[in-house]
């Protein structure tokens, strides 16, 4: 140590005298300093490689630093780890840099240190110096030129081209096109993911039109099934779910709705610019809809770790946290980029041009991205909503008043002609519902909503006595639909500090949702309007209470059917009319009135006192008709001597306005509510730290949003704050995303695309356009079909025709020695490589051939699974016969516990992680479950009775009907010899079970 000290002195010695001696002339960026970054440093820290994630071939790259913080801080080279590592300084034990090789010389190291303190200044790059980098994924997309093939009328378009050259350089030629019997069955697989009929099929092999064959695709391609077949295929690299997974798993009953986004766009041949837009920032993106709201579930539509969000330790919550974003990086960044930005979590990647720096720029764009459901309608939308509302509802309110002044005319007349003859009868406005108590009965005296005591409930001297422990009176279902309505009654309060008991309640029958007359739940000495969660409530009571204890008390609520809530005490407003939500409908039936309790839940819901009348209007009444109650104590005229008093025009009048008025409620019912949907809520984030070796506990410099910064042509520098607003991040990288120099995009479409029409992709790993990633088998065409992709507005459909209609999609798969010997794998396209059905496929083809398809479109999801629940939700898989049963699997809800027997052993993929490249394996397990299964034996069941239902009960007929509907063909003479024994031994049954079990139903040719 003392030696090293020694040695470090006599360095430091020899600096100073260097730096005195250099101060002759100023330092020079490009004469002094790049040579010396570098001949010492780019060879670990460049273009190429990144060691550390530091770079020094880019002034912003360097400037930014790597995984170990910043390298170069301008004005303090003491504190620079450039300097530090140069130097051999800091933490034992001591790193000296470069670590191989001729290290910095005295004077070297000198001018560095004056450079840092001179501010760094830094004019231009080094000769090595972009930031971009030469792996063939990142560079300029460009449209190459055609092969100059020789005339070949296998070529039919520039694709078959390029496939064509790449042939010739290995001496193989490509196989001719397909039969037609087996071509319609390849396309309609493909685009529809469902069996041709028998029909179809001879159909188009007997159809002579040259342009036949186009004109199926055209027809498969504008077919609503065929947005289902492709939407399957994103929701793969979606890893859509439909539960939480993790050890509670508990259910997402709103998720569906990003589904039928997927299978809507597909069928509109959306562009892919605004389809990625739209699910990087659709809820905020211009013009915002449900629809591009519902778009950003893609953010959210993987799992989430309930258990370990709800963790005590605020550690554990914040590792689970950065478990949560890496899948969203990872899903954004592998799903549009094919690259693994997500490996630069902990380091920079060791393989591809991506400094940690970047990982926490993206993390940074998404961090106020949170799991759960929100209403999606757009502002315009909910305003464009109300305002309809409004409108109706004006038209209830006017309808309402008209037949409140007929029949308030008719009132006057009656109670004139009671008081002329000296008759004392009640008055006031008709109730639905009262309550009075008299005689020691709960009964209602209007109508049938007749009182159950609760408790220690009880009536005495013709008041309701209730103790506010558990008291309470509850009546049976209200008989009509009540929206607008008033709530009044006289209640007497013995103890006037009490809070939170409800006088009277109208509530649904769960209890989850209701209006009531509630005294101080959150003013002291105070009566409010209650509601659920406080959704209707605003604390607005100014009233001077200057009850006393034993006071008798009149209090009424009036509803509106817009929302307009208004209190009165003692027959006076105590504050003007609010709204704060529309008044809900409490339907007849499910609904029910409550008197001494605020709603079925528990809390401070009782109330202690006496009530002695209370009553329901099914209107809100005008601030006379309270007044007038108040005033008579609740006496009133009845309907029958109101209507004694009305013309027959006016009953007329009135029957007609109360017409309409149903007629407008109607409409307000069938007025869709907001819904809600799993798209993930969004905050305001913290600025986002970098994590030192990805630990939560070592939190590092700020990170301000960004992108990839190895895109020469696009900066992934957004320019914002650490701190800028949640939604223009995302903004910003939607745009960045689908920029028109952002060469990664369009690439990984077009090789998604390829790669599900061929059963693999020109890049043969989806997800990974990396270094570890294969590279393209045709790198020419990739970049041809990419930027004809984006020249033609990013349409997918135009994709598929492309491809479609070349030779090298309609070639057969008969196999051949030499080419196989040359190309085993099939790399070079020298025929149509054969697939087996995946799992959905042929659960929907087993259902279609069958005759018990049902094509319904889009919608919540079935459910082949009953649940129980003991904390965590536990999912037991059945197997019913029924239309909703028997729609297409994209529609079977999947979830990651329900596991499907049949379609795992056949390859679905666990919905929880992304499944860009699905695996096709051969194990007993399928060739058992094809045997054995429910579900496949009923298809084969109903098959069999299908067939024997037309035909006229031969067995030859049935054999040839049986082979048409599975096979697409009719049996050779050999097949139809063993297989008529087959259904005089066994039955037509066994025939169409073993023909469900035939490897040539299983794949497509």
């Amino acid at each position: 140590m003392n030696l090293t000290r020694r040695v470090l002195s006599t360095a430091w010695v020899s600096v100073a005298l260097v730096a005195s001696a250099s101060t002759i002339s100023a330092i020079e960026f490009e004469s002094d300093i790049a040579p010396i970054l570098e001949k010492r440093c780019s060879k670990c820290h460049g273009a190429k490689k990144q060691q550390g994630g530091l770079r020094f071939d880019n002034k912003a790259a360097a400037l930014r630093g790597g995984d170990s913080g910043r390298a170069i801080i301008p004005s303090k080279s003491a504190e620079s780890l450039l300097v530090q590592l140069i130097e051999g300084r800091g933490e034992e034990p001591v790193t000296v840099m470069p670590p191989r090789g001729k290290r910095l010389t005295v004077a070297e190291i000198a001018l560095v240190r004056r450079w840092i303190d001179e501010g760094a200044e830094w004019k231009g790059d080094t000769k090595a110096a972009t930031i971009s980098s030469d792996h063939w994924s990142l560079q300029p997309l460009t449209k190459p030129a055609l092969p100059n093939v020789a005339k070949n009328d296998w070529v039919r378009s520039p694709i078959d081209a390029f496939v064509l050259e790449k042939l010739a350089k290995k001496g193989l030629t490509p196989n001719p096109d397909a039969d037609r019997a087996t071509l319609i069955r390849r396309l309609k697989f493909d685009l529809l993911g469902l069996p041709p009929s028998p029909e179809e099929i001879h159909a188009f092999v007997s159809d002579k039109d040259p342009r036949a064959y186009e004109e199926l695709i055209e027809r498969y391609l504008a077919s609503p099934h065929y947005g289902e077949r492709w939407a399957r295929h994103w929701l793969d690299i979606a890893r859509y779910t439909e539960s939480q997974g993790y050890e509670y798993d508990r259910l997402r009953g709103n998720a569906w709705h990003y589904r039928d986004y997927v299978v809507d766009s597909f069928n509109a041949d959306k562009p892919f610019d605004q389809f990625a837009r739209e699910q990087i920032a659709g809820d905020v993106l211009e013009p915002v809809t449900s629809e591009t709201t519902i778009a950003t579930s893609l953010l959210v539509c993987g799992p989430y770790d309930q258990a370990g969000n709800s963790q005590r330790n605020q550690t554990q919550r914040k590792i689970t946290r950065e478990e949560e974003l890496e899948d969203l990086v990872s899903v954004v960044s592998q799903s549009f980029l094919g690259m693994t930005v997500n490996c630069a979590r902990c380091h920079s990647h060791k393989f591809d041009p991506i400094p940690q720096t970047d990982y926490y720029r993206i993390k940074s764009v998404f961090e106020g991205v949170k799991h759960g459901e929100r209403d999606v309608v757009s502002k315009s939308e909910r305003e464009a909503r109300q305002k309809r509302i409004d409108e109706l509802q004006g038209k209830v309110g006017e309808l309402t008043s008209k037949i409140a002044t007929l029949e308030g005319r008719a009132r006057k007349v009656a109670q004139e002609k009671r008081a002329k003859s000296g008759e004392k009868g009640p008055d006031g406005p008709a109730p639905f519902a009262r309550w009075t108590f008299d005689g020691d009965s709960a009964n209602d005296v209007v109508g049938g909503l007749h009182g159950k005591l609760e408790g220690g409930a009880r009536i005495q001297g013709g008041r309701l006595i209730l103790d506010g422990k558990d008291d309470f009176l509850i009546t049976p279902a209200i008989t009509k639909d009540i929206r607008q309505k008033t709530l009044e009654a006289w209640v007497v309060l013995p103890d006037l500090g009490q809070g939170g008991g409800g006088a009277i309640s109208l509530e649904t029958g769960d209890g989850s949702v209701f209006d009531s007359i509630v005294y101080a739940e959150r003013e002291r000495r105070r009566w409010m309007s209650g509601s659920e969660s406080h959704r209707r409530t605003e604390n607005i009571v100014r009233s001077d209470e200057t009850a006393k204890p034993d006071e008798l008390v009149h209090v009424a609520i009036t509803y509106a059917e817009n929302g307009n809530t208004t209190i009165y005490r003692n027959g006076e407003k105590t504050a003007n009319p609010y709204r704060k939500a529309q008044s809900p409908k409490f339907s007849r039936g499910n609904a029910r009135v409550l008197l001494g309790k605020r709603h079925t839940g528990g809390g401070r819901a009782y109330l202690k006192g006496e009530i002695e009348q209370a009553s329901l209007y099914d209107r809100e009444l005008t601030a006379e008709e309270i007044r007038a109650s108040f005033e008579s104590s609740g006496r009133y005229v009845s309907p029958a001597d109101i209507a004694a008093e009305l013309s027959q025009a006016e009953r007329d009048e009135i029957a007609a306005a109360k017409k309409e008025i149903e007629k407008y409620r109607a409409e307000i019912d069938r007025r869709p509510s907001n819904p809600k949907s799993y798209v993930g809520r969004r905050q305001q984030p913290k600025p986002t730290r970098r994590l030192i070796k990805g630990n939560v506990r070592e939190p590092a410099e700020e990170v301000a949003p960004g992108a990839l910064s190895a895109i020469a042509a696009l900066s992934g520098d957004f320019g914002l704050a650490v701190d800028a607003p949640e939604a223009e991040r995302r903004i910003r990288f939607a745009k960045w995303l689908t920029d028109a120099e952002n060469p990664l995009p369009p690439r990984v479409l077009v090789n998604r695309i390829w790669h599900y029409h061929f059963g693999r992709g020109i890049v043969g790993t989806p997800n990974d356009f990396g270094a570890m990633g294969e590279k393209p088998t045709h790198p020419e065409l990739l970049d041809w079909l990419a930027s004809t992709f984006v020249e033609g507005g990013w349409k997918i459909k135009s994709l598929h025709r492309l491809i479609l209609t070349s030779s090298a999609y309609r070639q057969s798969s008969r196999s051949s020695e030499k080419a196989s010997s040359v190309d085993a794998d099939n790399h070079l396209l020298w025929r149509f490589t054969p697939r087996r059905l995946e799992a959905e496929a042929l659960r929907d083809a087993l259902l279609a051939i069958s005759g018990k398809l049902e094509l319904k479109l889009g919608g919540p999801s079935f459910r082949p699974f009953t649940t129980s629940s003991y904390g965590s939700v536990f999912y037991k898989i059945v197997d019913r016969d029924s239309p909703e049963f028997n729609r297409r699997t994209i529609y079977r809800m999947n979830v990651n516990s329900g596991k499907d027997p049949l379609l795992d052993c056949f390859d679905c993929p666990d919905p929880a992680v992304k499944a860009p490249n699905r695996r096709a394996t051969t194990t007993p397990l399928q060739a058992l479950s094809l045997m054995n299964n429910s579900f496949v034996n009923r298809q084969a069941r109903v098959l069999a009775e299908k067939i024997t239902a037309k035909t006229d009960k031969s067995a030859e007929a049935a054999v040839d009907h049986a082979y048409l509907e599975v096979l697409g063909r009719r049996p050779s003479d050999d097949e139809r010899t063993a297989s008529v024994a087959v259904v005089l031994d066994h039955g037509l049954t066994t025939l169409c079970w073993t023909l469900f079990n035939a490897s040539e139903f299983l794949y497509v040719r």
